[in-house]
């Protein structure tokens, strides 16, 4: 048997907090053992890119988003990432 801490959200309550997620209002607390700061969180500016792949590695993708939860989208950036980051510091170095 669980025990709840403390009440389950109202549904305004949950609409509340849906809506500061998706639209980043309000501050996040950033704590740290040494100074307490807060910091408004803004989002980077996005571009929109069509994504010409073959059709066995969008399946590949959806199977993944199907066992994660995760949106294609933010799996090609997740894997994306880190090797666009290296490329980029490799071609820097040559310079």
């Amino acid at each position: 048997m669980s025990k709840f801490i403390k009440p389950p959200l109202s549904k305004i309550e949950k609409e509340k907090k849906a809506e500061e997620f998706l639209s980043f209002v309000g501050e996040v607390k950033v704590e740290d053992e040494k100074l307490h700061t807060s910091r408004r969180l803004e989002k980077e500016p996005t571009k929109s890119y069509p994504l010409r792949i073959p059709t066995t590695l969008f399946d590949d993708l959806r199977e993944i988003g199907a066992l994660t939860g995760i949106s294609i989208n933010a799996i090609c950036l997740e894997l994306l990432r880190p090797v666009v980051k290296k490329k980029l510091k490799e071609l820097k170095d040559l310079e």
